[in-house]
């Protein structure tokens, strides 16, 4: 499965009905399928769920289908929308078309398709996560959590990650292959688009207000080799880091 990340500017928020129906257009696979509230557990038909959001003006949702989820939330503090879509898209295709359904949207910042796996391990800082799922541990650098005794806990320290992702104030520091950028974002960031579109290796087709960039034939699965080459490049012409 291909998982999928989008980033909307915090103004979407009022219009997640909206949000909804563009994604609804996507999902003629499960047409007929019953799916779940994820917040109160109700069940409604697929086709039912823009009208269930319409009568309860719902800013958020989390919908169940199919054994995966579309989640649809505000991040406050960080002044952005995220829209989480796990355990859908079977193929790339599928997932590339998810996202073409909601890039032209004004409050489009970035989105990414990214591999569940490789992003969880990535990004697992608790030591007890590997031990219950019996991942070995013992060559990744550790650091201290940073919090007064007896709160002090030796954690796994993701820093030098190329895969991981940190929430930023109205997007989120992360890459993916592929990838979408909004010009905005990158002028924000002082990107140089001319840079970013002549790098080796790189493929980036300019979508009119956002950028496409497939920096790897297949999505990320490894921080070793060309992959982790690729996704170091990628953070530090985009993020500086």
């Amino acid at each position: 499965m291909f998982e999928v990340e989008i980033v909307f500017s915090e103004g979407l928020y009022d219009s997640s009905q909206d949000v909804w129906t563009r994604l609804e257009q996507q999902l003629n696979d499960f047409k007929g399928s019953e799916v779940n509230d994820g917040f109160t557990g109700e069940k409604m038909l697929l086709a039912k769920v823009s009208h269930y959001l319409k009568q309860n003006k719902s800013k958020s949702f989390f919908v169940e289908l199919a054994g995966g989820s579309v989640e649809f939330s505000l991040v406050a503090d960080k002044e952005l929308c995220r829209l989480d879509i796990k355990n859908i898209a079977d193929s790339l295709e599928m997932a590339h078309s998810l996202i073409a359904a909601l890039i032209d949207e004004p409050a489009f910042v970035q989105a990414r398709v990214y591999d569940a796996e490789y992003d969880r391990w990535q990004n697992a800082e608790n030591i007890k996560l590997f031990e219950v799922a019996h991942v070995e541990h013992s060559h990744l650098p550790k650091k201290s959590n940073g919090l007064p005794f007896p709160l002090t806990q030796e954690i796994v320290d993701i820093s030098n990650n190329p895969g991981r992702w940190v929430l930023r104030k109205g997007y989120i520091e992360a890459v993916g292959s592929p990838m979408w950028i909004s010009k905005s974002l990158l002028n924000s960031l002082g990107v140089d688009e001319k840079e970013l579109m002549n790098v080796d290796g790189f493929f980036v087709e300019d979508l009119g207000d956002v950028l496409k960039i497939v920096a790897c034939e297949h999505c990320f699965t490894a921080d070793v080799g060309i992959q982790a080459e690729r996704q170091v490049m990628l953070r530090k012409i985009l993020f500086k880091v």
